[in-house]
């Protein structure tokens, strides 16, 4: 946290030099999370948000997303419920939820057997994106390919090719598969649980029986 800063960048480096240990090479100076009208949350004003309260609701994922994407890695950023509700919905379950069970469905409909995924599918401009510390560009890389395969859907509507031209349609659904196999493999270390979740559901070739993430109406 950026109150920390003299700490972390002064103090506890000459504590290391003091015990001939090697010093930091990077240090990484957050914001705070604050409440309405940007005022930095308290237990003395009373502005907190309980994060049990939200994971009982929400889940742990979705409280992960929100804090480690929507919420900035240097600045301050707002933490409100409101906001927590319309990102979960927008980006959890009308999202990489919705995308998911409609991929699936598709593949399970209309494949007899499980896509073979390749062994390695990220290229290194997403591994890139960890260096600068940013999780939040990692998750709007990650989201952009969302976004990207719901608009290939819209484009090539495998859903009604495959009525006409099974070997054209079932070629169309095997690279969404695989597209969001790899979409999984970016989740891992931001949705680890959500990530699993769907790597199983392709290698069975089943949709899930319960969505990601259920809409908060």
């Amino acid at each position: 946290g950026k109150d920390n800063l003299r700490q972390q960048t002064a103090m506890w480096q000459a504590m290391l030099i003091a015990a001939e240990l090697p010093q930091t090479k990077h240090v990484v100076i957050d914001g705070f999370a604050t409440g309405e009208g940007g005022i930095k949350m308290s237990k003395s004003i009373g502005n907190v948000i309980n994060p049990y309260d939200v994971v009982n609701e929400y889940g742990t994922e979705a409280l992960r997303y929100f804090a480690l994407v929507e919420m900035s890695a240097f600045e301050d950023s707002p933490f409100t419920m409101e906001r927590f509700k319309d990102v979960y919905n927008s980006k959890l379950a009308n999202g990489i939820g919705n995308l998911t069970s409609r991929i699936l469905k598709m593949a399970e409909t209309n494949l007899d057997i499980p896509v073979e995924i390749p062994e390695k599918s990220l290229d290194d401009s997403y591994f890139d994106l960890y260096k600068g510390h940013d999780i939040t560009k990692v998750g709007e890389y990650i989201w952009n390919e969302i976004s990207s395969m719901d608009a290939f859907i819209q484009e090539t509507t495998p859903f009604k090719v495959i009525k006409t031209d099974q070997e054209k349609g079932r070629g169309l659904i095997k690279q969404l598969v695989v597209r969001l196999y790899t979409v999984a493999r970016m989740l891992n270390p931001i949705l680890p649980e959500t990530s699993e979740k769907i790597k199983k559901a392709i290698k069975e070739n089943k949709m899930p029986e319960v969505s990601l993430f259920v809409r908060k109406d």
